[in-house]
């Protein structure tokens, strides 16, 4: 544990009697005189190059609601109150935590980044934090800052780390915003007075004490304003240029397919570097070239142990070649539970992911989206998708084909074919035509789940 200032007004002791709290006014909660620099809307060029070829990420949920083990919203859903929620707090002590650990389930899974929840919609943070003591390191007898470890775990293993803060919700601290209203009198207050007082705050803690941090990922905007929006940017733009910002700063992840040309322009022009879709939607034809799909490993984000509807290792890789062949970034979830570990069948199925990626990530890491008409919305599912790289092109195959795979519409011509998964890349015969491409397959493929014939041609894509 870090020896930070206290807040002069609220102390530890205070911290399971919150409700006493709801005359506590933010220390030095004035607005900051902060506009959003000049080069807001444009974008950070060095680290979206990071963002598109990294491709693939950790997402993790942890926190109090742990303990409960019926996901992220409980205190919400069952409507706790403040005071009796925050006596998750001293039986909160996750001894089996190993940061390097949960590293290197990341990089056996073939994932280049992690995101993990600094601060949920509860309120409660877990990072040591000078803003509010109502944190991991000095409300729990773990007395960690589990972020810090988690920051040089990643940068001793070469993997990028971001944060997920809830820029807006907070069930917890005066003034919080809310899905919905209030259930506890002791969560009403000013909602600027908490943003400028403790989100921004924190986000400035997060920036400046865990080294490079490559995505802020905000959520649930209630509240937020274009102006709002404009002064956390400049917080961050303040303090680490590079970080990359979500969509949902702004607005909702189901909102983000039906926005309009001047919604998509507001984001831009606040400083928003790519798009967050609706949880686990993997959009038809994505708006921008920079992108994410955030998805569940079972239906739950953070842990529930009732929730053992795990997805399929071939589900798993169907959808993270989705999302790649349209362009987007697939950031995988775990919910590891109150003692510190990742459910074991999380571990297993993300092993599997990290199997087929260590044969065919070269068509995944860095690959541009399919040259290719997207397949009708609500048809079939397609028997095959593609991605690209120069002189490359990357066919998946869902569906191994029977003899020969065609395909129409190839302009560039190709010189080879071979499948990743033939360790001997034994040429495959190639017939083309003006338009149309015809490959001669094994009678049966040489690798599980999705197997990916790299076509070689100069000038591709076509």
């Amino acid at each position: 544990m870090t020896n930070k200032p206290k807040p002069p007004a609220v102390m530890l002791a205070g911290l399971l009697g919150y409700a006493g709290l709801a005359g506590w006014a933010w220390p030095g909660a004035a607005a900051p005189s902060v506009t959003a620099p000049e080069n807001a809307a444009r974008k950070n060029e060095a680290s979206l190059g990071w963002f598109r070829e990294a491709k693939f990420g950790l997402f993790i949920h942890w926190g109090l609601y742990a303990i409960p083990a019926r996901g992220e919203w409980v205190m919400s859903r069952e409507k706790i109150p403040v005071a009796k929620y925050a006596e998750l707090a001293p039986q909160f002590n996750p001894t089996k935590f190993d940061a390097a650990a949960w590293v290197r389930v990341a990089k056996e899974a073939g994932m280049r980044y992690i995101v993990i929840t600094a601060k949920h919609h509860d309120g409660f943070a877990m990072f040591d934090s000078a803003t509010s003591p109502y944190n991991i390191a000095q409300a729990t007898p773990f007395k960690r800052d589990p972020l810090k470890e988690l920051a040089a775990a990643c940068a001793a293993a070469g993997l990028g780390l971001g944060f997920y803060y809830s820029q807006a919700q907070d069930w917890h601290h005066p003034g919080g915003g809310f899905v919905g209203k209030p259930w506890d009198d002791v969560q009403r207050g000013d909602f600027d007075r908490y943003f400028d007082g403790l989100a921004i705050p924190q986000i400035k803690e997060l920036l400046s004490g865990y080294g490079p941090i490559r995505i802020l990922w905000c959520d649930t905007p209630v509240e937020m304003t274009r102006e709002r929006a404009e002064r956390l940017v400049a917080a961050v733009r303040a303090t680490q240029p590079g970080t990359l910002i979500n969509s949902r700063l702004l607005f909702h992840g189901r909102q983000i397919s039906g926005l309009k040309p001047e919604q998509f322009a507001l984001l831009k022009e606040v400083g928003v570097d790519y798009l967050s879709y609706r949880d686990r939607e993997i959009p038809q034809q994505p708006q921008w070239r920079d992108w994410e799909t955030c998805m569940t490993l079972n239906q739950s984000w953070g842990f529930n142990q009732t929730d053992q509807n795990w997805k399929s290792p071939a589900v798993l890789v169907n959808q993270l070649v989705e999302v790649a062949s349209k362009g987007g970034n697939f950031l995988l979830n775990v919910g590891p539970t109150a003692e510190g570990e990742i459910p074991a069948p999380s571990v297993r199925h993300l092993k599997a992911v990290g199997d087929w990626l260590r044969i065919n990530g070269e068509a995944i890491y860095g690959a541009e989206p399919s040259p290719f008409p997207p397949a009708a919305k609500g048809g079939d599912v397609p028997a095959w998708r593609c991605t690209t790289k120069p002189g490359k092109i990357y066919i998946h195959l869902l569906k191994w084909p029977s003899g020969e795979f065609k395909l129409a519409g190839v302009k560039a011509k190709v010189i080879g074919a071979h499948l990743l998964a033939d360790a001997r890349r034994q040429p495959l015969a190639v017939k083309q035509t003006e338009g149309s491409l015809a490959i001669t397959l094994p009678a049966e493929p040489p690798g599980e789940l999705v197997n990916v014939l790299c076509l070689t041609a100069p000038d591709a894509p076509p």
